[in-house]
């Protein structure tokens, strides 16, 4: 079965397009290539529209990565490329994301 991560980040709006950059230059073409090698299954950055909990002067994301197993999760985050958006995206965020993981029961 796979794994299933679900992380919402809230990053200050001010800094939310400046995010979006970053994201879009250094971490897609990481998700690309994790795709195109199979070590991703799935994976999506949303931006929140709606929903039970809105923050003024915020704006959140929806991350969900779908991939084989905790290898490959683990993989990811530990590369150097990983570590180094995050040194840049973390000061942006006035609290800590909120992730979860779980192994994949069902799927469509």
């Amino acid at each position: 079965m796979s794994q299933t991560n679900a992380i919402i980040l809230r990053f200050r709006e001010d800094e939310a397009q400046r995010f979006e950059e970053l994201f879009e230059a250094e971490v897609l073409p990481m998700w690309e290539r994790f795709k195109k090698e199979g070590k991703f299954l799935a994976a999506s950055l949303t931006p929140v529209e709606g929903g039970s909990e809105r923050k003024e002067g915020a704006r959140d994301y929806i991350l969900h990565v779908e991939v084989p197993g905790m290898e490959q999760h683990e993989e990811f985050d530990s590369s150097a490329a990983f570590k180094a958006f995050l040194a840049k995206a973390t000061p942006m965020q006035p609290e800590e994301p909120k992730v979860w993981f779980g192994t994949t029961r069902f799927q469509v």
